[in-house]
């Protein structure tokens, strides 16, 4: 299988283009294995110097630092002017020199521009800030790309861009250069290159994979890693080690955020469903969504949106559904910037790296302002999130992409949500606070999550009938049963003591939620609101009904016997909250 990257530069020069851009995974070692000299990995500079000349080209090799270099073997007496020059770094003297060799019909000249970042560097929309040889260089370039005489040649210029940073004239349409993404390998890449390190069995400087652990289970969980960093993690486990599977899951997580400028986080759950505590609903969906994914079927969601009070398991729950299903999970940073057109670049590169991942989780946290909302306009950010949100909608909305790659997003604010945004999702499940029977079922787990653990005796339903947990979050039954065993620590006069029924309910008792209930019912009621299937609200089955009459108490008289929800009632209580919040 021959890198898609490069069937993609050879549809480009079939297609008229003279000028090639190869971004992100440059930094990786390329091969072919299709072909017997090219099969070897090697980084891609030279690997396209060889690629190149197997195709009758003479190739040219030039960067700042190294100056102009000819890499090919032929035709050495009609590109005479490339030996006059070799070794010269000034972009003012090299540059024009080539100009006259692109537009020759008969040179059948490449040119590998590298560190082309340094060379046409981005300047966020303000090329009046370039430096002289920056302005020679990018004008040299621009009119290479859409000089008549260059294109009726079979000549080349390819830039290599290691930063994504190559200025915006040659980027942008009309620029007479073909812009292509240089993916992460894939699977079966992976695993010619770990047979390949294989066969140095004898080689001290490598180690080999952990006891029980296939070379198809390794290529299949290095997925997100170049081939150098496998090359690292053999190199890791020199002396005769061993590869194991905590050493590809760190490997892994620098890596991805290496290429994404920390620009995504890597989730790496060890717990899934199984630790879930109350929130039916949700488990229950997702139990079949995790059979529609690894049945195949198309018929899952482009997105599923948790809606509904800080703290009570959304977070929690999208790491579960990570670990249930075995994809990575992609967790979004911040990619808005405050300088032109950063911002853009950003989203694309955790587009690019969603993409070579598949299949994945995307997860958006805080969705209502991670990417902006739409109307904000020139007067707030010069369209700057319109153009974003267009072209995440435009992602997501790939049938491509559908069953690969899951857009999961959690929000306290659904209130604030862009309704165009929120279509794009065709799931919301609210989240609501713990019943008092999901409390008892939470207390148990949260002492466990803490590393203490309740004594016998202690009876979690009377704790979950108190008054002061009336309307908890599952944050703070965190910091109850904290202090509860604080309480029963400092009576031992030991650590990790027994939590007993006092203790438990002596921290539940003296509980102050530090949230306005008021605000937190109106965010529930939101939710509830939004929430795509009747099924889904917390109170319902999948399979139909009621499970239980368990209610907050903001729902006591909005929900009948059967499990239906006065929705004129709850839009009411929404308006009247809503003109009591309004600042």
């Amino acid at each position: 299988m021959r890198p898609r990257w490069l069937e993609e530069l050879e549809g480009a020069v079939r297609a008229g283009f003279r000028g090639i851009i190869l971004a992100f995974n440059t930094t990786d070692y390329v091969m072919d294995p299709r072909d017997e000299e090219l099969a070897r990995p090697r980084p891609l500079s030279y690997f396209l110097a060889a690629y190149l000349s197997r195709r009758g080209y003479r190739v040219a090799y030039y960067s700042l630092a190294a100056g102009l270099a000819d890499m090919g073997p032929a035709g050495r007496d009609r590109l005479a002017p490339l030996q006059r020059l070799a070794g010269e770094r000034s972009p003012r003297q090299v540059l024009p020199a080539l100009t006259p060799l692109l537009r020759e019909r008969e040179s059948r000249l490449s040119l590998i521009l590298d560190y082309a970042d340094h060379l046409v560097p981005s300047s966020q929309g303000l090329n009046a800030v370039l430096g002289e040889d920056h302005v020679l260089a990018l004008e040299t370039l621009h009119s290479w790309g859409n000089d008549p005489m260059v294109r009726a040649t079979e000549n080349l210029v390819v830039l290599i861009s290691y930063e994504n940073q190559v200025n915006e004239l040659l980027r942008g349409g009309g620029s007479g250069y073909r812009f292509i993404q240089v993916a992460l390998p894939t699977e079966q890449e992976r695993r010619l290159f770990i047979d390949g390190l294989l066969k140095l069995a004898g080689d001290t400087r490598f180690g080999r994979p952990a006891a029980g652990m296939t070379v198809e289970e390794l290529a299949r969980v290095t997925g997100g890693l170049r081939l150098r960093d496998i090359e690292g993690l053999f190199r890791l486990a020199a002396g005769g080690g061993a590869i194991t599977r905590d050493m590809v899951r760190e490997a892994k997580k620098k890596a991805i955020q290496e290429v994404c400028h920390d620009l995504v986080e890597v989730i790496e759950p060890e717990e899934g469903f199984e630790r879930v505590k109350g929130l039916r609903h949700a488990v229950e969906y997702l139990n079949l969504l995790k059979w529609q994914l690894h049945q195949g079927s198309a018929s899952v969601p482009q997105g599923i949106v948790f809606a509904g009070v800080p703290g009570c398991g959304k977070s929690y729950l999208v790491r579960a559904l990570a670990r249930e299903l075995g994809y990575p999970c992609l967790a979004m940073r911040n990619v808005r910037e405050k300088w032109v057109g950063s911002s853009e670049r950003n989203l694309e590169l955790v587009l690019w790296v969603a993409e070579n991942l598949a299949p994945c989780i995307m997860w958006i946290d805080e969705l209502d302002q991670a990417m902006g909302q739409r109307g904000e306009g020139p007067s707030a950010d010069a369209g700057v999130s319109e153009r974003m949100l267009a072209r995440l909608w435009e992602f997501m909305g790939a049938m491509r992409h559908r069953g690969r790659i899951l857009w999961v997003a959690t929000t306290n604010r659904p209130d604030l949500l862009d309704q165009a945004t929120l279509d794009r999702f065709g799931v919301v499940i609210p989240f609501l606070h713990p019943t008092p029977g999901e409390v008892a079922e939470l207390l148990p787990e949260l002492a466990r999550q803490l590393g203490c653990s309740l004594a016998e005796d202690v009876d979690t339903r009377a704790v979950s009938s108190l008054p002061s947990l009336r309307l908890p979050t599952v944050r703070g039954l965190q910091e109850v049963v904290a202090m509860a065993a604080a309480l029963a620590d400092r009576e031992a006069g030991r650590p990790g003591t027994p939590v007993g029924q006092r203790h438990l309910e002596r921290a539940a008792r003296h509980y102050q939620p530090n949230y306005d209930p008021l605000q937190h019912e109106f965010i529930a009621l939101t939710a509830l609101s939004m929430t795509t299937f009747d099924f889904l609200l917390p109170w319902n089955s999948l399979d139909g009904g009621c499970r239980s009459r368990e209610l907050p108490p903001y729902l006591a008289d909005m929900v009948d016997e059967e499990g239906r929800l006065d929705r004129e009632r709850l839009e009411a209580r929404r308006r009247e909250l809503a003109r009591v919040l309004r600042p």
